[in-house]
């Protein structure tokens, strides 16, 4: 065999486990059943007496115009013993008239914000997690970041696994849910058509190592074991790295069928950009094999690229693994957009898919991430080397 027929060979190939990848990922998502926020009555494990007292922590930055409505989400809680601790590392900061009218609106719920300059590292929210610690007042906490809206159910639903001794944290998975900019339209797609069933795809083939901001609980020993947040302060993969050093405890990272919601708002297409680079940078960072090999989960624009080499080398049957594989994500849309109650559209989906795969590539050399207004140098293992506040 030629050189050029072992190059058309691997194109086919690799357009193979593409398709492989994509009927998997559609079967993965046919069998899940996730509890999204507007269903989230339909199941309660526990009784009111059987639930433990809880301190939800929410470190905030800002407000992008919904922080109201999440932080709200929280305060409305079918659930009887648990306070909420909102941190900033700034008294200007205006998320915190955001938490003052909350406080008026709830005055039964234990609500309050912490003002803290402590500085543990070069990541800034577990920085701001370090003052909101310290103020809370139960053994159970819950991390969730400040764009998250969830049903009232939430805390109720996430009990079962939680209260399994052999359970270090217990994490969720989020919908994106976009504001009328294109460039948020497109990140929610990447969400929920890609992140979201490569997430479900890997747990179902392995034991769970996904860990999101978006929810993160764990009885406070759990984290004094790992060394406290001190040994996540200058991760850029906190989250992760909370997952995967109660994992060397002989923990397990549970993945719960909750799906919370997350507010997507990306004015312009360079914050869209900068926002999916971090996250494929940060996925790097923690799985540099496993962020090498995800361009398979991208099957439409990895076989849209074989494809010229394939119809060259092989004729119009070169052409069929794109017809496949197009056929295939167009049933998929269906199906993941059924799946998540979600609306985004088949354009800006397949845009997404596309551009997914060119910011793999660019992650793969990336050396800084914008993240809250800074620049950061990222090292080799992942963790962060100050910032310059260039935007």
């Amino acid at each position: 065999m030629g050189f050029e027929e072992g190059l058309l060979g691997l194109a086919f190939l690799l357009a193979l486990a593409a398709l492989g990848y994509q009927l998997l990922a559609m079967w993965v998502l046919r069998v899940w059943q996730p509890v999204l926020t507007n269903t989230d009555a339909t199941f309660l494990p526990h009784t009111i007496q059987d639930l433990p007292a809880l301190s939800l922590l929410k470190p905030l930055h800002g407000d992008d115009g919904n922080l109201y409505a999440c932080l709200r989400s929280f305060c409305l809680q079918d659930y009887p013993r648990y306070e909420m601790v909102c941190g900033v590392q700034d008294a200007a900061d205006p998320a915190v008239a955001v938490v003052q009218r909350l406080q008026q609106e709830f005055p039964a719920l234990p609500l309050r914000w912490i003002l803290s300059d402590k500085l543990l590292g070069c990541n800034p929210k577990v920085n701001n997690l370090a003052g909101i610690l310290a103020a809370c007042n139960h053994d159970l906490l819950l991390i969730s970041d400040a764009d998250i809206v969830v049903g009232p159910q939430y805390l109720h639903h996430l009990l079962t696994p939680l209260m399994d001794s052999q359970t270090g944290v217990l994490t969720c998975l989020y919908r994106g849910l976009p504001d009328h900019h294109f460039s948020s339209r497109l990140l929610a797609s990447q969400i929920n058509s890609l992140f979201l069933p490569s997430v479900r795809v890997s747990a179902h083939l392995g034991p769970n190592i996904f860990c999101g901001g978006a929810t993160m609980a764990l009885q406070c020993s759990t984290l004094e074991a790992i060394g406290g947040l001190e040994s996540l302060a200058d991760q850029l993969a906190d989250d992760y790295w909370l997952g995967a050093r109660a994992r060397q405890l002989g923990k397990a990272t549970i993945l719960s069928d909750y799906v919370v919601d997350t507010q997507v708002h990306e004015a312009s297409f360079r914050t869209f950009y900068q926002h999916a680079l971090r996250w494929s940078r940060t996925t790097r960072s923690v799985q540099p094999l496993g962020h090498f090999f995800s361009f398979f989960s991208y099957p439409l624009p990895l076989v849209a690229v074989l494809t010229p080499w394939m119809f060259w080398g092989a004729g119009y049957w070169g052409i069929i693994p794109l017809g496949m594989v197009l056929l295939l994500r167009l049933v998929y849309h269906r199906q993941i957009m059924h799946k998540l109650g979600a609306t985004d559209s088949l354009g800006a989906a397949l845009l997404a898919d596309f551009l997914g795969l060119w910011i793999w590539f660019h992650a793969l050399f990336a050396r800084r991430v914008a993240w809250r207004g800074s620049q950061y140098a990222v090292t080799a293992d992942g963790r962060l080397n100050g910032h310059d506040g260039v935007t």
